[in-house]
């Protein structure tokens, strides 16, 4: 009874603010709880059994008139049905009803709720991982965020995610996954099996954005959290993802929708920018606070960054070398028992990753044996690492870019060029959400306007390319670059008076980066359809350049494409720099100059949305 009329008291004013003239099942707080969608009173919510009411998919009154009965019925509860609808109950208790004690009738909702007074909500962003193409733009999860830290892993999340089959190949679940070719749902867990899979197993970085919300309005994004674990719906990899269902999630306790319900791509970190100038039902900032945990391979990195010159080197000859124990004794002979502290720190972070990778490599598990057993002897302290400045995912430039350039090819003329990009970031993008030095990019489309004609200039349908130059250079940890793109495109440079083709290219390489500096180098290789020099296949050694400074970025690139059949041809370096001259998260502007055959200048301007 004290629950209940805790939950009278506390969560009427959410309310407050409805129109007396209107309906209860008019209401925003209604429609968010059947999820329905925007334009249409249609739930998004597929499988009837979420629904008490036959109509109740399409019907809010009637709806609302079947949950009123089932919920203040005073005997003959049907007690599974009615611990499936906590919100609900929350919702109809602040106006007025005398509802059914869910708290004090279902276990299991009590159990997985926990005690609120001690836990906060939050949103964690898993950023990319280029291993799994279901994980390229970044995963969403929602999290109980207990107060202690000891207690933080066991805290129930809410993950939602696609039902697809073990061993499914990634080109079968990007088509399906397009088309809408399965079914998806929540599923809840504690929060330790995920930060091991992201954090630990994928070597994801972690965010965790916790929510500034009354008691009023976590109890009632809690329970409706729970509402969705008897939920499905279907799977579409770029719009109904769980970037865009954990937002409508959210959308219950915020005044304003994160998310439109007929934009084309809706990414995770679309919902943190979002997210980050949300307000609540209550008025407040939608956002308390940000967390960053690195995931073990970027803590190692890190870590392994701060040690001096000869720390390096002493880590380095117990990772590489054959007498282990030997060298564990050289350098504490060496070293101050504070720099062994952070040299065993960052070598068993190093083990332990490596091991991730490969459990049975014998090498890296004698290594630990010995590491913990020269750990031990030390005292138990904690080493005090210097803090890093994070840039912060949600401050990076939106997801969806239309970029208008205006250019002269020497050959042929003044050009226009437009191009959409749905998602999501290239070379010379700005940090915030995206991954160092890479670019992902799906579907974007290049038009051409050039002497009265309209074309189709490019379309990469995938374009992924990363330099990466933070690795350690131990083994395990050596980083390379690659690039892999495919798409169709025209050649306005090159030797073939006629150019349109479709193609797959790939590369292979290192970089390595000086202070603002990154230099690399790919082999690269190309397969396409003839163009008019019935070229089918082109390799190219390619060299390159990323330059910054504060918002001004430069990247300048050359290769020798040498055509391995076809017919004669001029051979030439081709090169191209390209310099963003300015830049915030909604727009750039951008200089550039391609050379091979023949030349092209070009100014452009983006605007991201």
């Amino acid at each position: 009874m004290i629950v209940k009329l805790f939950f009278v008291s506390v969560l009427s004013l959410v309310f407050c603010s409805l129109s007396s003239a209107q309906e209860p099942w008019q209401s925003r707080t209604w429609q968010k709880l059947l999820h329905y969608s925007a334009d249409t009173e249609i739930s998004e919510i597929e499988n009837a059994d979420f629904f008490i009411s036959p109509l109740g998919k399409s019907n809010s009154e009637s709806e609302f008139l079947a949950t009123v009965a089932l919920l203040t019925a005073s005997e003959n509860h049907d007690n599974e049905r009615v611990c499936r609808y906590p919100a609900r109950a929350i919702y109809l208790l602040s106006l007025g009803y005398h509802v059914v004690d869910i708290v004090g009738l279902c276990d299991d909702f009590k159990q997985w709720q926990g005690e609120l007074s001690k836990q906060q909500v939050s949103i964690v962003y898993a950023d990319g991982y280029l291993g799994n193409p279901a994980s390229f733009y970044g995963h969403l999860l929602f999290k109980l965020k207990s107060e202690s830290h000891s207690t933080d892993l066991l805290s129930n999340s809410l993950n939602f995610g696609a039902k697809v089959p073990d061993n499914e190949n990634p080109v079968t679940y990007i088509l399906k996954g397009l088309i809408g070719g399965y079914k998806a749902k929540y599923s809840s867990n504690h929060y330790y099996r995920y930060n091991i899979n992201y954090a630990e197993v994928e070597m994801r970085d972690l965010w965790q954005y916790t929510l500034n919300l009354n008691e009023q309005e976590k109890a009632l994004l809690v329970a409706h959290a729970w509402e969705l674990l008897f939920s499905q719906y279907t799977y579409y990899f770029t719009h109904r993802n769980c970037a865009y269902h954990i937002a409508k999630l959210l959308e219950l306790i915020l005044d304003e929708d994160l998310m439109s319900n007929s934009r084309p791509f809706i990414l995770p970190i679309s919902v943190f920018s979002a997210l980050a100038e949300a307000t609540t039902s209550s008025g407040h900032p939608a956002v308390l606070s940000i967390e960053h945990t690195l995931s073990r391979q970027a803590r190692f990195r890190q870590h392994f960054a701060h040690l001096d010159s000869p720390m390096q080197v002493a880590v380095s000859n117990i990772a590489e070398g054959q007498d282990i124990a030997a060298n564990i004794q050289n350098m504490q002979k060496i070293f101050s028992v504070e720099h062994q502290l952070m040299m065993f720190d960052v070598l068993l972070d190093y083990v332990n990753f490596n091991l991730e990778l490969d459990k049975k490599n014998q090498h890296f598990v004698q290594l630990k044996k010995h590491l913990q057993r020269a750990r031990i002897a030390l005292p138990a302290k904690k080493v005090q690492w210097p803090k890093q400045s994070d840039i912060l995912p949600h401050t990076g430039q939106k997801t969806t870019t239309v970029r208008f350039t205006g250019g002269q090819n020497k050959e042929l003329g003044d050009y226009v060029d437009v191009m959409l990009r749905p998602a999501y970031y290239d070379l010379l993008s700005l940090p915030g959400g995206v991954l160092p030095n890479s670019a992902l990019s799906m579907a974007a489309v290049t038009l051409r306007l050039e002497n009265d004609q309209l074309k189709l200039s490019k379309l990469d349908l995938l374009n992924i390319e990363t330099i990466d130059t933070q690795a350690s250079g131990l083994p395990g940890d050596t980083g390379i670059a690659w690039k892999l793109r495919l798409g169709n495109e025209r050649n306005y440079l090159g030797p073939a008076e006629v150019s349109n083709e479709f193609f797959i290219e790939s590369g292979m390489g290192k970089g390595a980066s000086f202070n603002n500096f990154t230099v690399y180098g790919l082999a690269e290789a190309r397969l396409q359809t003839p163009d008019s020099l019935n070229t089918r296949l082109i390799v190219s050694p390619t060299f390159g350049v990323l330059w910054s400074n504060k918002s001004v970025k430069g990247l300048c690139q050359t290769s020798y494409p040498v055509r391995l059949d076809g017919q004669a041809y001029q051979k030439r370096l081709e090169s191209r720099c390209e310099l963003r001259a300015f830049a915030n998260n909604s727009a750039d502007i951008r200089l550039g100059f391609s050379r091979y055959l023949s030349s092209e200048f070009y100014v452009s301007g983006a605007w991201y949305f």
